[in-house]
């Protein structure tokens, strides 16, 4: 079943694969600088960076899972 669902998350992947690391390297550096700024910083950037990892990782590793 989860096999099933990476290998549909990385076929979303190939359509998509043009956005996944922009999300994911502007999130992740949101998240950082409002950390480093502020102590009660939202964390809703660092769950959207590592949504936007899986997807990416899935997309590379989702064919090699048969």
């Amino acid at each position: 079943m989860l096999i099933d669902l990476m290998q549909n998350i990385g076929i979303f992947y190939y359509w998509t694969w043009f956005i996944w690391p922009f999300v994911f390297v502007f999130s992740l550096v949101y998240a950082i600088t409002a950390l480093v700024k502020d102590d009660r910083a939202s964390m809703k950037p660092a769950l959207i960076a590592s949504a936007s990892l899986l997807i990416i990782l899935a997309g590379i590793a989702g064919p090699l899972l048969e």
